[in-house]
């Protein structure tokens, strides 16, 4: 019987193995050192050549052995351009608060979520993600790191073969 139970567990891991192994994983290291935030927004494209059941995933890694703390926030295009938030009960993607401790939070960027209040992510949308905290705080919601730093990152969900506009020939 304990032969069988493996067996089990093999064939469920490797059946998981097979739907997740076109899905790419990205790291973003959230913080004011990236290099990636030095002069311009963060630009991201995911589920691009993707099988419908396959979904990228982002880890966004925050802050580590540093004094900085972050609020990420998912925001309408006028917010991000703005660095500010004024949805009154904003979605909050990250809190990273705790620097001494190795944090992360994984976004899979699917149409659908099996938690409810959870993002969602439509073939061929932008998404906006900010971080208007600064030294003093982390709950502020104008300006911040967003301003200084460059602290956002656009997400564009790739479309799918089957959605795209076919060219005329």
């Amino acid at each position: 019987m304990e032969n069988l139970d493996i067996r089990r567990y093999f064939l469920s891991l490797l059946v998981s193995v097979a739907f997740v192994s076109g899905s790419k994983v990205r790291n973003v290291y959230w913080n004011t050192t990236t290099a990636s935030f030095s002069d311009k927004p963060m630009i991201v494209t995911v589920n691009e050549g993707n099988l419908p059941w396959e979904y990228d995933q982002l880890n966004l890694i925050c802050p580590h052995n540093s004094l900085e703390k972050h609020i990420v926030y998912s925001v309408t295009k006028e917010e991000f351009e703005g660095c500010r938030v004024t949805n009154p009960k904003p979605k909050i993607v990250a809190i990273c608060n705790k620097p001494e401790s190795f944090m992360y939070f994984t976004i899979t960027f699917r149409s659908f979520t099996p938690t409810p209040g959870g993002l969602e992510f439509r073939p061929g949308q932008e998404y906006y993600f900010i971080s208007t905290a600064n030294k003093r705080d982390i709950h502020r919601r104008v300006g911040g790191w967003c301003s200084s730093h460059n602290m956002k990152m656009v997400v564009r969900v790739a479309e799918r073969e089957a959605e795209r506009p076919h060219e005329a020939a």
